[in-house]
């Protein structure tokens, strides 16, 4: 008998039994509540396309918010990378502002729209359906089973809403029965068990339709605002600023006398003696014809990538595109010019969508002609930069490369669409936004995101009236009066987000700003810009603390050199 290996096995008896009653290590721990946040928001999980919308499932979601808030907060920092806590500390933010905006705003209660599955109907209805004509079927008749389910939770919970948000969903559900009737036609038809589903929830919508207009309309007298303290919440827990709403307010105002002031050069260049807006106005004239709009703006983009390439401004892997797509029928009153799809960061494509919503016939003829003069010539090269390159598009190929999940599925305004403005000005400087014309359209840009700095807040804190912004809009930024409405309508749904354009591309400038006084110009651009955004669109105080923490590890500490 070997005893020398009978005793060793008796050695290690206790310590195998002492490692298995040991709890996880926070690092241990940290990654699974990650990777449970990641799976949440995968396509098809039960958090990203939502099945119960009960008033106990909303309740249930916050109380179990909670509960992962404190298990992040019980987590000891010390036993965690940097990047780690980092991880960590983004999440506390996140969730526990998640849960404080919930318990203010009560959204279950207060919009109508919450019920109604437009985006996820329009994606299915839409021609360019990724899949076959019986995988569209299936998704599509399972989504129409829920609706009236979903819809009578909506009669259920559904108290005293903001009357501004019970007309929009009025109208969505009148758009929502349109696009069904007008594409179900199209499609396949099916067996006899389809067809029932499809009746079932036509009526279904029918009768929310009513119920909107003849019920709750009436009880249609609550509020929207969020109010100061849940507005500084945020700012302070999810972004980690020292700045207060008073304080980001005073950025906006000077921002938008700065740009406006710039704005008025340009002008002056163009046509001296005028205001900058008299000068503005006449661009529109210059507009490509309603059939060409896509194409213009493909080219746009096309030129933008190619500059990005020759210039090594950020480094693109091969086989990434830009395309240009119709906006789905249902989604174009909430989105009058369009929208930005980027790549998914969990398929490993390399295809961007740009959605533009199409003039259509029946606008009366004013509409048409204003939608129009929306798209002049100057506009597009400024929407090419930010939403594809070196923009939206761009970023999130590049955070798409970073190994952690939850930096490519976590995408904070704060960054990711201050990321998207300070490319407009990056790419000025850098010499391929060219032309009075385009410069004066760009800083009207930028002063429309002042502005919405400034109305924000304002009417989140009490300041403001939903009239009295979309006049501003109107008379300081020169947007067209249904534009201006449905803009502000973004603002009262969704409190704080605005605020990332100018604010977040000013953080950006103060990160680049020290990086060039400590490590000097980088050559080429993309060894700093490829750096910051594979790190993540995160809050800009967290993502300089691991940036420079790299950099120093790498290069050694700061040496200022300005």
């Amino acid at each position: 008998m070997n005893y020398l290996k009978i005793f060793i096995v008796l050695l290690l008896i206790p310590l195998m039994a002492r490692a298995e009653s040991e709890p996880p290590s926070g690092a241990d721990r940290l990654k699974a509540i990650s990777r449970q946040y990641v799976d949440e928001r995968r396509p098809g999980a039960s958090r990203a396309e939502r099945v119960d919308f009960s008033a106990a499932s909303f309740e249930a979601e916050i109380a179990q918010q909670r509960r992962l808030l404190q298990q992040l907060m019980s987590i000891d920092p010390s036993g965690l990378s940097l990047e780690q806590d980092i991880d960590r500390r983004l999440l506390i933010g996140i969730t526990s502002s998640d849960v404080n905006t919930a318990e203010t705003l009560r959204r279950w209660e207060n919009d109508a729209s919450l019920y109604l599955p437009s985006a996820q109907l329009g994606q299915l209805l839409e021609p360019e359906f990724d899949g076959t004509p019986g995988q569209r079927m299936t998704r599509l008749t399972g989504l129409l089973e829920t609706l009236p389910s979903r819809l009578e939770s909506g009669r259920t919970n559904l108290k005293r809403p903001p009357l501004r948000f019970t007309k929009a969903a009025i109208f969505q559900t009148e758009r929502t029965l349109q696009s069904l009737d007008e594409r179900m036609s199209l499609l396949p038809g099916g067996n006899d068990e389809t067809a029932a589903v499809i009746a079932n929830a036509r009526k279904s919508l029918v009768d929310y339709q009513l119920f909107l207009s003849e019920d709750l309309l009436a009880r249609s007298d609550g509020q929207w605002m969020l109010g100061r303290e849940a507005y500084d919440y945020i700012l302070k827990h999810r972004w980690y600023m020292d700045a207060n709403a008073e304080q980001i307010l005073q950025r906006g105002l000077i921002a938008f006398e700065e740009t406006e002031a710039l704005a008025q050069q340009v002008a002056d260049r163009i046509q001296a003696g005028k205001h900058w807006t008299e000068v503005y106005e006449p661009l529109k004239d210059d507009h490509p014809q309603v059939a060409n709009i896509k194409q213009a703006y493909q080219q746009q983009m096309d030129a933008a990538r190619i500059f990005v390439i020759k210039n090594s401004v950020l480094t693109l892997p091969d086989g990434e595109r830009v395309i240009t797509l119709d906006t789905p029928p249902a989604m174009r009153r909430s989105s009058p010019f369009g929208t930005f799809e980027t790549a998914s960061p969990f398929d490993g494509g390399l295809e961007g969508r740009l959605y533009l919503t199409p003039i259509e016939g029946w606008m009366s003829a004013d509409k048409q002609a204003q939608r129009l003069r929306s798209h002049h010539t100057a506009w597009i090269p400024v929407i090419a930069v930010h939403e594809a390159y070196p923009g939206h598009h761009a970023q999130a190929l590049i955070v798409n490369e970073n190994p952690n999940l939850l930096r490519r599925v976590i995408s904070e305004p704060i960054f990711s669409e201050g990321w998207g403005l300070f490319t407009e000005e990056l790419m000025f400087e850098l010499g391929f936004l060219q032309g009075d014309d385009v410069r004066l359209t760009q800083l009207r840009n930028r002063l429309w995101r002042a502005a919405r700095v400034i109305l924000d807040v304002s009417l989140h804190t009490g300041r403001m009236s939903f009239d009295e912004a979309v006049a501003f809009l109107v008379e300081k930024v020169r947007f067209e009066p249904y534009a201006a409405e449905l803009e502000v309508g973004m603002y009262i749904r969704n409190p704080t987000y605005v605020l990332g354009y100018l604010i977040g591309m000013q953080e950006i400038e103060a990160i680049r700003a020290e990086y060039i006084a400590c490590f000097g110009q980088p050559e080429p651009p993309s060894v700093f810009y490829d750096q910051l955004l594979r790190i993540g669109s995160v809050p800009p105080s967290l993502l300089k603390e691991e940036l420079f923490a790299r950099l120093e590890s790498e290069q050694g500490p700061c040496h200022q050199t300005q």
